[in-house]
């Protein structure tokens, strides 16, 4: 296969000195899977249920107000996560992650320069159907203050919110007002002495609205290394900053994180001070018309950190146009694929703005209902001695938390915004459907995972056991690799002779499996057949990305042209 050249340019000096996004869930994990990074991310991140639970509490040595169980951790989710996935959450900090994908693009043909900044861009026609324009970028080299010209047929604008490839062409976004600016804090700190096994999680909430330093700032410590390494996030009143003009050497910070801690003897060493803006905005196109331009992850979709979605998102938006590249460079497919990026990843970028927003405003409620929005210190701690109260006031303040957890318990078990990520473009083929119609979701689109091999779903995942090593995979380890994968079972082996003679005749790489009794892989749980969709001598076709394509519903009377036609349609061949 041949393989793509590019360069990774980097205003910054360096990767990520802080710890920034961290939340890392098993839908990205299987992108890294199918590039052989799992094994050495795992080895980077914090594993176990404990570390995905939120909770609320006086201070980090004090009253405990409440407990939500997340993610992996939430039993519900724990098993639902078996169910549909090979990975697992874990929280994997993005200074850990970049060294290891950085190393691994450097090393397949995709260099870094760091301390270098898009200044320019330029895009000249050239006037062919396969190559629209020449993309001319200026680049400053922060170290030798010289500037380079670059040449380059694709543009990828992954240069976060204040992106400066949106604003150079003039990408259109959909705004809603801000919802306020933040701080994070990154520090190192020993807890170890007041985080018994009760106490662990992965966010702890601690409102005091009665404290004295930094009154009315809600905060919470976000675990980096167990015991060791902390974030703390503060809201200030009214959306403000309420670390305005701080740094990293001002004393007042120490003295509010000793606050919060709630044990003065802690040494606390402040390693950085970083402010950031609550967005509610979506790029409309994430493919600027007529170019090879592209944003991916916070350049498209900007939002607040609820969900903990904005990572994953990111790689997921990557994974997915990556293969589309490929083949348009390598001329499997015609232009026109590069569109389908914008179709199918924009509504779910959308999705994430819109549901992470609603997080943020849920947590909210929650500082409400202990007293941080009251006017004065007293009046939040009465709120707050209300709770134990064997009166109306008292009951109100306790139904109060119960509602607000209510709202806020959807984030923790979201496994089913990160999973129902359906796509609808021309690369998804529906002509053998029955109905154009994605099945109807039971449950909480939020919540509730959809396994499905509708065409735009993604492709379930089974145990299998692959009988000569007697090793149990995932379907998962069979798609991908840049390739195609068609999936057939008993009776189904027409379609191999014709996928084999196809990706002869046209390069298109195809992967050809059988699942089932006496073929290349055993369905040893009955999983692959519960959830195929297809009869026996049916088959399915996986994209690159592990996206189903296409499925038939039983062998046709050709099947090597159904399925020419199939791989024509999706990756439009027209055009070449």
């Amino acid at each position: 296969m041949v393989s793509l050249k590019g360069l990774i340019v980097a205003k910054a000096p360096a990767t990520a000195n802080t710890p920034r996004a961290h939340g890392f869930n098993p839908f990205a994990f299987e992108c890294l899977r199918d590039i052989g990074l799992e094994d050495a991310t795992l080895d980077r991140a914090t594993r176990g249920p404990a570390y995905q639970s939120l909770r609320w509490c006086r201070s980090m040595v004090g009253e405990e107000y409440a407990r939500v169980l997340g993610f992996g951790g939430h039993p519900a989710s724990m098993a639902a996560t078996a169910t549909i996935s090979p990975c697992e959450y874990v929280d994997l900090a993005q200074s850990n992650l970049e060294p290891i994908l950085l190393q691994y693009a450097s090393q397949h043909n995709f260099p870094v320069r760091f301390s270098s900044e898009l200044i320019n861009v330029e895009r000249r026609t050239d006037g062919t159907a396969n190559d629209p324009s020449t993309i001319i970028c200026t680049i400053l080299d922060h170290v030798s203050q010289q500037t380079y010209i670059i040449r380059t047929r694709y543009l990828f604008g992954a240069d976060g919110a204040r992106s400066y490839v949106a604003r150079a062409l003039d990408f259109k976004f959909i705004h809603k007002p801000t919802g306020g600016n933040a701080c994070n804090v990154f520090f190192r700190a020993d807890l170890g002495h007041v985080l018994h096994e009760g106490r662990l999680a992965g966010l702890h909430w601690i409102l005091q609205p009665d404290r004295t330093i930094f009154p009315g700032v809600v905060a919470h410590f976000r675990v980096v290394r167990p015991s060791k390494e902390w974030v703390m996030v503060c809201f200030g009143p009214g959306g403000k900053n309420p670390l305005e003009g701080m740094t990293a050497d001002s004393p007042e910070i120490v003295k509010l994180v000793l606050a919060l801690i709630g044990d003065a003897s802690v040494t606390i060493d402040i390693l950085a001070v970083d402010p950031w803006t609550i967005r509610e905005s979506v790029a409309e196109e994430y493919h600027h018309s007529g170019s090879n331009v592209f944003l991916l992850g916070d350049a498209a979709h900007r939002h607040p950190p609820a969900f903990g979605l904005g990572l994953n998102t990111a790689i997921q938006d990557a994974y997915n146009l990556a293969w589309k590249v490929s083949y348009v460079s390598r001329r499997l497919a015609g232009p026109s694929l590069l569109d389908s990026y914008s179709e199918e990843r924009q509504p779910v970028g959308a999705t994430l703005v819109r549901e992470s927003n609603n997080g943020i405003r849920a947590h909210a409620k929650m500082w409400e209902a202990l007293g941080m929005f009251k006017p004065s210190r007293e009046e939040g701690l009465n709120q707050l001695s209300r709770l134990t109260e064997a009166t109306s006031e008292g009951a109100a303040c306790r139904a109060k938390i119960r509602d607000a957890l209510s709202e806020i318990e959807p984030e923790l078990q979201s496994l089913g915004v990160a999973y129902n990520q359906w796509y609808t473009s021309n690369a998804i083929e529906l002509a053998d459907e029955p109905s154009k119609s994605r099945p109807l979701l039971k449950g909480n689109p939020i919540t509730t995972p959809q396994i499905s091999t509708f065409p735009g779903s993604r492709l379930p995942h089974a145990r299998l056991d692959l009988p000569t090593r007697r090793k149990v995979i995932s379907t998962h380890d069979l798609a991908g690799k840049a390739a195609f994968c068609l999936l057939i079972g008993i009776g189904g082996e027409a379609w191999v002779r014709a996928a084999r003679n196809i990706s002869k005749s046209t390069g298109i790489p195809i992967n050809v499996y059988g699942i089932g009794f006496g073929l290349d892989y055993a369905d040893i749980y009955g999983e692959w057949y519960s959830k195929r969709g297809v009869d026996e001598t049916g088959c399915v076709l996986v994209r690159p990305d592990r996206y189903i394509a296409w499925r038939s519903h039983a062998l046709v009377s050709d099947c090597r042209a159904q399925l020419m036609k199939v791989l024509e349609w999706v990756l439009f061949r027209h055009e070449l």
